[in-house]
Protein backbone atom coordinates (compact mmCIF):
# COMPACT_ATOMS: atom_id res chain seq x y z
CA UNK A 1 0.00 0.00 0.00
CA UNK A 2 1.32 3.68 -0.79
CA UNK A 3 1.34 5.88 2.21
CA UNK A 4 -0.77 8.59 -0.33
CA UNK A 5 -3.80 5.57 0.03
CA UNK A 6 -3.28 5.12 3.79
CA UNK A 7 -7.32 7.55 4.44
CA UNK A 8 -8.45 5.08 1.22
CA UNK A 9 -7.98 8.46 -1.42
CA UNK A 10 -5.69 10.55 -3.13
CA UNK A 11 -3.77 13.04 -0.70
CA UNK A 12 -3.19 16.66 -2.12
CA UNK A 13 -0.14 18.50 -0.60
CA UNK A 14 1.44 22.05 -0.64
CA UNK A 15 5.01 22.33 -1.33
CA UNK A 16 6.29 25.27 -1.10
CA UNK A 17 10.01 25.48 -2.15
CA UNK A 18 12.03 27.69 -3.90
CA UNK A 19 14.55 25.58 -4.73
CA UNK A 20 14.23 24.28 -8.38
CA UNK A 21 16.72 21.23 -7.61
CA UNK A 22 14.62 20.41 -4.44
CA UNK A 23 11.22 21.18 -5.56
CA UNK A 24 11.76 18.90 -8.48
CA UNK A 25 12.86 16.14 -6.53
CA UNK A 26 10.45 16.41 -3.54
CA UNK A 27 7.44 16.98 -6.32
CA UNK A 28 8.24 14.20 -8.48
CA UNK A 29 9.25 11.96 -5.82
CA UNK A 30 5.51 12.75 -4.41
CA UNK A 31 3.75 12.75 -7.18
CA UNK A 32 5.22 8.57 -7.57
CA UNK A 33 4.12 7.69 -4.06
CA UNK A 34 0.34 8.73 -5.58
CA UNK A 35 0.02 12.34 -3.81
CA UNK A 36 -1.35 15.59 -6.14
CA UNK A 37 1.15 17.82 -5.69
CA UNK A 38 1.29 21.83 -5.64
CA UNK A 39 3.87 23.09 -6.27
CA UNK A 40 4.50 27.26 -4.54
CA UNK A 41 7.59 29.03 -4.86
CA UNK A 42 6.68 32.19 -3.41
CA UNK A 43 5.11 32.85 0.31
CA UNK A 44 2.78 35.71 -0.94
CA UNK A 45 1.15 33.32 -3.30
CA UNK A 46 1.22 30.15 -0.91
CA UNK A 47 -0.69 32.21 1.80
CA UNK A 48 -3.70 31.92 0.10
CA UNK A 49 -3.72 28.26 -0.79
CA UNK A 50 -2.57 27.30 2.62
CA UNK A 51 -5.92 28.70 3.66
CA UNK A 52 -7.67 27.32 0.45
CA UNK A 53 -9.21 24.07 2.49
CA UNK A 54 -7.94 22.00 -0.59
CA UNK A 55 -4.96 20.60 0.72
CA UNK A 56 -4.36 17.38 3.46
CA UNK A 57 -0.76 19.00 4.29
CA UNK A 58 1.91 21.31 3.35
CA UNK A 59 5.70 21.40 2.96
CA UNK A 60 7.10 24.40 3.61
CA UNK A 61 10.59 25.77 3.59
CA UNK A 62 12.05 28.71 5.44
CA UNK A 63 14.31 30.13 3.30
CA UNK A 64 11.56 31.61 0.61
CA UNK A 65 12.61 34.72 -1.66
CA UNK A 66 9.50 36.78 -0.82
CA UNK A 67 9.26 36.51 2.84
CA UNK A 68 10.76 33.76 5.82
CA UNK A 69 8.88 30.76 5.64
CA UNK A 70 8.45 31.06 9.91
CA UNK A 71 6.54 33.93 9.19
CA UNK A 72 4.20 32.49 6.53
CA UNK A 73 3.58 29.60 8.81
CA UNK A 74 3.31 32.32 11.64
CA UNK A 75 0.55 33.99 9.72
CA UNK A 76 -1.25 31.43 8.95
CA UNK A 77 -1.79 29.83 11.87
CA UNK A 78 -3.46 33.40 13.16
CA UNK A 79 -5.87 32.92 10.77
CA UNK A 80 -6.80 29.93 12.15
CA UNK A 81 -5.19 27.99 9.21
CA UNK A 82 -5.12 24.23 10.92
CA UNK A 83 -3.32 22.21 7.88
CA UNK A 84 -0.69 20.06 9.14
CA UNK A 85 3.06 21.47 8.45
CA UNK A 86 6.09 20.15 7.96
CA UNK A 87 9.24 22.90 7.85
CA UNK A 88 11.64 21.58 5.32
CA UNK A 89 15.05 23.80 5.82
CA UNK A 90 18.69 23.66 6.07
CA UNK A 91 18.30 25.74 9.31
CA UNK A 92 19.39 22.85 11.43
CA UNK A 93 20.21 24.64 14.88
CA UNK A 94 18.47 24.14 18.16
CA UNK A 95 17.02 27.59 18.36
CA UNK A 96 16.34 27.71 14.46
CA UNK A 97 14.08 24.18 15.39
CA UNK A 98 12.37 25.69 18.39
CA UNK A 99 11.41 28.69 16.63
CA UNK A 100 10.00 26.36 13.36
CA UNK A 101 7.83 24.80 16.22
CA UNK A 102 6.79 28.05 18.28
CA UNK A 103 5.67 29.36 14.66
CA UNK A 104 3.39 26.52 14.28
CA UNK A 105 4.90 23.83 12.92
CA UNK A 106 3.83 20.07 13.32
CA UNK A 107 7.19 18.90 12.18
CA UNK A 108 10.95 20.50 11.16
CA UNK A 109 13.14 18.37 8.62
CA UNK A 110 16.41 19.54 7.69
CA UNK A 111 18.60 19.44 4.56
CA UNK A 112 19.62 17.58 3.29
CA UNK A 113 17.01 15.19 3.82
CA UNK A 114 16.04 11.24 3.11
CA UNK A 115 12.80 11.28 0.95
CA UNK A 116 12.09 7.80 2.51
CA UNK A 117 11.99 9.87 5.61
CA UNK A 118 10.11 12.82 4.61
CA UNK A 119 7.58 10.32 3.52
CA UNK A 120 7.12 8.76 7.11
CA UNK A 121 7.55 11.93 8.47
CA UNK A 122 4.23 12.95 6.20
CA UNK A 123 2.28 9.88 6.72
CA UNK A 124 2.10 10.92 10.64
CA UNK A 125 0.98 14.04 10.18
CA UNK A 126 -2.01 13.28 7.83
CA UNK A 127 -2.41 10.23 10.05
CA UNK A 128 -2.31 12.47 12.89
CA UNK A 129 -5.12 14.93 11.28
CA UNK A 130 -7.17 12.36 10.16
CA UNK A 131 -7.43 11.29 13.74
CA UNK A 132 -8.35 14.41 15.13
CA UNK A 133 -10.75 15.37 12.04
CA UNK A 134 -12.25 11.70 11.79
CA UNK A 135 -15.69 13.35 12.57
CA UNK A 136 -15.40 17.24 10.70
CA UNK A 137 -14.37 17.86 7.75
CA UNK A 138 -14.14 21.61 6.49
CA UNK A 139 -14.02 23.38 2.90
CA UNK A 140 -13.13 27.52 3.29
CA UNK A 141 -16.46 28.48 4.81
CA UNK A 142 -18.43 25.14 5.03
CA UNK A 143 -18.23 22.51 7.79
CA UNK A 144 -19.65 19.39 7.91
CA UNK A 145 -20.30 17.08 11.05
CA UNK A 146 -19.90 13.72 9.59
CA UNK A 147 -21.37 11.88 12.48
CA UNK A 148 -24.32 14.14 13.53
CA UNK A 149 -25.05 14.51 9.18
CA UNK A 150 -24.91 18.41 9.83
CA UNK A 151 -23.70 21.29 7.39
CA UNK A 152 -22.91 24.65 7.75
CA UNK A 153 -21.57 27.54 6.23
CA UNK A 154 -20.20 30.60 7.98
CA UNK A 155 -21.82 28.74 10.96
CA UNK A 156 -25.25 28.99 9.10
CA UNK A 157 -27.12 25.41 8.42
CA UNK A 158 -26.71 24.20 5.54
CA UNK A 159 -30.34 22.56 4.50
CA UNK A 160 -29.82 18.99 2.93
CA UNK A 161 -32.03 15.95 2.47
CA UNK A 162 -30.32 12.37 2.96
CA UNK A 163 -28.95 12.21 -0.09
CA UNK A 164 -27.87 15.60 -1.01
CA UNK A 165 -25.81 15.39 2.27
CA UNK A 166 -24.45 12.06 1.14
CA UNK A 167 -23.10 13.98 -2.33
CA UNK A 168 -22.29 16.73 -0.16
CA UNK A 169 -19.66 14.68 1.69
CA UNK A 170 -18.74 12.24 -1.27
CA UNK A 171 -17.89 16.12 -3.26
CA UNK A 172 -16.09 17.32 -0.11
CA UNK A 173 -13.75 14.02 0.52
CA UNK A 174 -12.75 14.57 -2.84
CA UNK A 175 -12.56 18.25 -2.77
CA UNK A 176 -10.75 19.95 -5.79
CA UNK A 177 -10.59 17.04 -7.88
CA UNK A 178 -13.54 16.02 -10.03
CA UNK A 179 -15.41 12.89 -9.18
CA UNK A 180 -16.93 10.82 -11.87
CA UNK A 181 -20.74 10.25 -11.89
CA UNK A 182 -19.78 6.39 -11.67
CA UNK A 183 -17.53 7.65 -8.34
CA UNK A 184 -20.43 9.01 -6.71
CA UNK A 185 -23.19 7.23 -7.64
CA UNK A 186 -20.73 4.41 -5.83
CA UNK A 187 -19.89 6.59 -2.74
CA UNK A 188 -23.08 8.42 -2.04
CA UNK A 189 -25.98 5.57 -3.28
CA UNK A 190 -23.80 2.32 -3.07
CA UNK A 191 -23.07 0.32 -5.28
CA UNK A 192 -26.17 -1.77 -5.23
CA UNK A 193 -28.11 0.92 -5.97
CA UNK A 194 -31.12 0.57 -8.20
CA UNK A 195 -30.05 3.94 -9.89
CA UNK A 196 -28.82 5.48 -13.26
CA UNK A 197 -25.97 8.08 -13.46
CA UNK A 198 -28.66 10.67 -13.99
CA UNK A 199 -29.91 10.81 -10.62
CA UNK A 200 -26.54 11.97 -9.98
CA UNK A 201 -27.09 15.16 -12.47
CA UNK A 202 -31.08 15.69 -10.66
CA UNK A 203 -29.17 15.61 -6.88
CA UNK A 204 -26.24 18.00 -8.10
CA UNK A 205 -28.70 20.56 -9.12
CA UNK A 206 -30.80 19.92 -6.05
CA UNK A 207 -27.67 20.81 -3.94
CA UNK A 208 -26.38 23.77 -6.22
CA UNK A 209 -29.47 25.14 -5.36
CA UNK A 210 -28.75 25.07 -1.26
CA UNK A 211 -25.75 26.15 -2.18
CA UNK A 212 -26.33 28.92 -3.91
CA UNK A 213 -28.16 30.81 -0.94
CA UNK A 214 -24.98 31.10 0.65
CA UNK A 215 -22.76 33.80 -0.70
CA UNK A 216 -19.71 32.23 0.56
CA UNK A 217 -20.77 28.58 -0.31
CA UNK A 218 -17.86 26.50 -2.21
CA UNK A 219 -18.66 26.54 -5.80
CA UNK A 220 -19.94 22.93 -7.46
CA UNK A 221 -18.61 22.82 -10.45
CA UNK A 222 -19.69 21.10 -13.97
CA UNK A 223 -16.98 19.46 -15.63
CA UNK A 224 -18.22 18.44 -18.95
CA UNK A 225 -17.67 14.81 -20.13
CA UNK A 226 -16.08 13.77 -16.97
CA UNK A 227 -17.84 14.52 -13.65
CA UNK A 228 -18.22 17.56 -10.72
CA UNK A 229 -15.89 19.30 -8.38
CA UNK A 230 -16.11 20.53 -4.89
CA UNK A 231 -13.81 23.78 -4.79
CA UNK A 232 -13.14 26.56 -2.48
CA UNK A 233 -15.15 29.56 -2.95
CA UNK A 234 -14.58 32.47 -5.59
CA UNK A 235 -17.84 34.62 -4.91
CA UNK A 236 -17.47 37.41 -3.43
Amino acid sequence: MRVADLAGGVMNILLVEDDPGIGRFVHRGLMAEGYMVEWQTSGRRARPRLASGLFHAAILDLGLPDMDGADLCREARQDGVDLPICILTARASLDEKLEGFRCGADDYLTKPFSFEELLARLAVMVRRREGRDAERLSLGSLAIDIRARTAQIEGKPLDCSRREFDLLLCLARQAGQVVSRSQILDMAWGTDADVTENSVDVYVGYLRKRLAAHACAPDLLTVRGVGFMLRHGTKA
